[in-house]
């Protein structure tokens, strides 16, 4: 195991805030359909970021500090099933492996034993790896922080029991849209202008359309998508409710 001694203050976990944006209600809110531009620049001014942390074989843990107090880790669930080689954190987007604090004063690069491999959370996306970890992009991955950022208007963001177990996060409706009877709710992607993707019901089922803004509630991956009111045969006309863009 590769290691060395370091006495740290650091006492804080990472803390992630959401905060939801609105859209505009009063007149405009019941105002004709607009086109995609001037929609964008009637809800600008109400667009906020979310950040959203996804986590595959981690839990949430404490771990000691020194020389008192604790710090929210994040901790391996089960282990490799076989092979040799040793337990490291992996940085996807710059291709390095990571250091990480065991046990509030100890520097970990990486460790056989992974009941070791505790890490606080970062702000970018982490694999745990095993294998070589002089060679860290052939080692497996089993484990992940993924850290997600949207910059949204009127959605938040919700979890949907999975029928598998466990929940799945979702970007979802915030307020209830001021919209007349009579219409659907469903996707578009300005960039294509056209209908695009669904939206996910009871964690595994997709619907294109809903008609409860409440059943509004989906993944974005990449790219941008609005939540439209209205018919889908004229996708283009709906009415702007919800939009997100993945940063």
């Amino acid at each position: 195991m590769k290691r060395r001694m370091l006495r740290t203050g650091l006492h804080a976990a990472l803390a992630v805030c959401v905060v939801a944006g609105g859209v505009a209600a009063g007149a405009a809110a019941n105002a004709a359909p607009r086109s995609h531009a001037e929609a964008a620049a009637a809800t600008a001014s109400s667009s906020s970021t979310l950040t959203e942390t996804r986590l595959w074989n981690l839990a949430w843990a404490t771990q000691p500090t020194w020389p008192s107090g604790t710090v929210k880790v994040l901790k391996l669930q089960s282990p490799a099933d076989s092979g040799t080689g040793e337990y490291f954190l992996f940085d996807p987007r710059t291709g390095e492996v990571v250091d990480f604090i065991y046990q509030g004063d100890m520097v970990i690069h990486s460790t056989p034993d992974w009941t070791m491999m505790e890490f606080q959370p970062r702000t970018s996306t982490t694999q745990v790896r095993f294998g070589n970890v002089d060679d860290p992009t052939s080692a497996g991955v089993y484990a992940e922080q993924t850290v997600a950022r949207y910059r949204v208007t009127n959605l938040e963001l919700g979890t949907q029991p999975s029928i598998g177990g466990g929940t799945v996060s979702v970007l979802k409706v915030a307020k209830r849209p001021q919209v007349p009877s009579g219409g659907v709710y469903y996707r578009y992607n300005p960039a294509t202008r056209q209908q695009e993707g669904g939206f996910l019901v009871g964690g595994d089922m997709l619907f294109q359309t809903v008609t409860s803004w409440t059943q509004a509630q989906f993944q974005l991956s990449s790219g941008s998508t609005e939540v439209r009111y209205g018919d889908p045969r004229q996708a283009h006309r709906g009415k702007v409710v919800a939009t997100a863009t993945v940063l």
